[in-house]
C-alpha cells in the first residue's frame, strides 16, 4: 500500500485513506455529481419527464396511470403531484357515475310501479 504525505499535517497516510487519521484532512477528492439535469424530487439524474407537466424526473419518482383520451386511452408516466391529481379526478368521476346511476335506477323503478 503506497503512502503519501498529508498536505495538512505532513504525516504519512495511505493513498486509499479517505481522510488523514491524525488531523482528518480529506485525502480523496470530493465526489462530483455527474453533469446534466436532475430529478425534481432527489439528486439522481433525470431520465424522463412527467407526461402531464413536463417535470424532469428519475424513474423512482414517476408513476404509471391509465388516462382516457377521446375514443381510447393510454398509460402515462406522471410525477407525484400530477399522479395524485389524476387519482382525485378518477375518484370524483366514480362518485358522479354512482350518483347518476342511482338516479337513473330510481327513475326506472318509479316508472315500473
Amino acid at each position: 500500500m503506497p503512502l503519501i504525505s498529508c498536505p495538512e499535517c505532513g504525516r504519512q497516510i495511505s493513498t486509499q485513506a479517505e481522510a488523514c487519521p491524525q488531523c482528518g484532512h480529506p485525502n480523496q477528492p470530493a465526489k462530483q455529481l455527474p453533469a446534466g439535469p436532475r430529478c425534481y424530487a432527489c439528486s439522481a439524474a433525470a431520465t424522463t419527464r412527467c407526461q402531464s407537466c413536463g417535470k424532469l424526473s428519475c424513474a423512482l419518482h414517476l408513476q404509471s396511470i391509465y388516462v382516457p383520451h377521446n375514443q381510447g386511452g393510454a398509460y402515462e408516466l406522471r410525477c407525484e403531484s400530477c399522479y395524485s391529481t389524476a387519482m382525485v379526478w378518477k375518484v370524483i368521476g366514480g362518485i358522479i357515475f354512482a350518483i347518476v346511476l342511482f338516479f337513473v335506477l330510481m327513475f326506472f323503478l318509479g316508472a315500473l310501479r
